[in-house]
């Protein structure tokens, strides 16, 4: 089940279900959409990403990223989505991928120094240098 809450009318409403069942999953807003990424389904670790339309009231498949995550944090900046750490079912990843709407593509940055599963993750967007 798929909610999401009306800070005008302080209500929780059900949307549209995912197409894939997960927990553990990462899930940040970009634009006017919501993306969910990784994840378990109660057998395995998931690489597959969702992304939700409020206008259409349903989801749809993104490219997986390139490595199962679950406990993955998932944020926004600058107009991309950055998928953090994580659990891939044997260890904890120190890992990051970036993801681009607009090439639909998955490509991994630097990783953190320390793996981490679970981690929580906020951006700053900065001007570069």
């Amino acid at each position: 089940m798929v909610e999401y809450y009306n800070q005008h009318t302080a209500l929780w409403h059900p949307v549209a279900g995912m197409m894939n069942k997960r927990c553990r999953h990462g899930a940040a807003a970009l634009g006017s959409q919501l993306y969910v990424a990784g994840g378990y389904d109660g057998s395995g670790f998931l690489s597959g990403a969702e992304v939700y339309s409020s206008v259409a009231d349903q989801w749809s498949h993104l490219l997986a990223m390139n490595t199962r995550r679950s406990r993955v944090s998932l944020v926004a900046n600058c107009g991309r989505l950055y998928a953090v750490g994580g659990y891939d079912g044997q260890s904890n990843l120190s890992s990051v991928e970036m993801y681009d709407a607009e090439t639909n593509r998955w490509t991994f940055m630097a990783p953190m120094v320390c793996h981490e599963g679970g981690v929580g993750v906020g951006c700053i967007p900065l001007q570069p240098a």
